[in-house]
């Protein structure tokens, strides 16, 4: 779903609805689940640029996702939606934020673990023991890791805390870059992947799958070509309400119940349980690897 709370962050989604072309795209995708490039051109009778120039618009607006496939005619680039609703919310007011104060960890300081091959870590000179090796994430030279990946498992981080005594929390909003982990890779690989903040349960976000389309905008030169080369950012946001992921409530855990005090710990778990649904491990970024080059960004807003 896309959630715009200020009409005018749609700027770049008003502008990809703005063509009978791009609209026929989204029908014919709502239709049929995914198609390629030349199905578009042969449909709506234009080149194969003019076509991805309008996909590319709806890429950008975030209406599709594009992932590339080998077929028998060679490689070639696969669409599908990437949301089913949008909602624009006229009614809502900004409202003026308090006090915001800014962490950032670097993924591999972590301070608990539990993994599963195919599992591994990297800093962005070299591979971290070998693959599929678990005591690799035991390494000292772990906290200068600028990926990791596991099929199934956890790891944990503490937040650093910034809350000062006569400070009430209003919301935590946590940012990151993570995909699904794939044995070998694969576009479509469904995971679910859970948060936890203090032990209280945040949501599930399900991952589409492990992308290496093309490089990583801040992978190394080194980065083996088939292993995941970016995610997808997401924020969680623990508010008065409850738990938003990517703008849509996932759990009723609110910034109350957990429990924050000054120089209390924060503690924050991101996991794949061995009994998912859809066990698809995780791949998290950091500096140097995907498209961010930032590790997790945690906000605190606080009046």
């Amino acid at each position: 779903m896309i959630y715009l709370k200020d009409f005018r962050q749609g700027k770049l989604l008003y502008e990809a609805l703005d063509s009978d072309i791009r609209l026929g795209i989204l029908e014919e995708l709502l239709r049929h689940g995914e198609l390629n490039l030349a199905y578009f051109a042969k449909r709506f009778g234009v080149s194969n640029g003019a076509i991805t120039a309008h996909v590319k618009k709806l890429h950008a607006a975030g209406l599709i996702d594009i992932s590339t496939s080998s077929g028998v005619r060679g490689t070639q680039k696969i669409c599908c939606l990437a949301t089913d609703k949008i909602i624009v919310d006229f009614a809502a007011q900004p409202k003026a934020e308090g006090r915001i104060e800014s962490a950032h960890i670097d993924i591999g300081h972590y301070t608990d673990y539990e993994v599963h091959p195919t599992c591994g870590i990297a800093t962005d000179e070299h591979i971290l023991g070998g693959f599929d090796d678990p005591a690799a994430f035991s390494f000292p030279e772990r906290v200068k890791a600028g990926i990791l990946w596991l099929s199934y498992g956890y790891v944990e981080y503490l937040v650093p805390n910034y809350l000062t005594d006569g400070t009430q929390p209003e919301e935590i909003r946590i940012s990151l870059e993570i995909a699904s982990e794939a044995p070998g890779y694969a576009a479509y690989y469904p995971s679910d992947i859970h948060f936890y903040l203090n032990g209280k349960p945040l949501g599930i976000y399900t991952s589409k799958g492990e992308y290496n389309d093309r490089t990583g905008t801040c992978s190394p030169a080194w980065w083996y070509g088939n292993l995941g080369q970016y995610g997808k950012k997401i924020t969680i946001s623990v508010g008065k309400d409850g738990t938003l992921i990517g703008g849509v409530k996932t759990s009723p855990t609110t910034v109350s119940d957990l429990c924050l005090t000054p120089h209390g710990k924060i503690v924050f778990r991101i996991s794949v349980p061995e009994d998912a649904a859809n066990r698809g491990g995780f791949t998290l970024f950091g500096r140097g690897f995907g498209d961010y080059d930032e590790g997790i960004v945690c906000k605190f807003v606080c009046k």
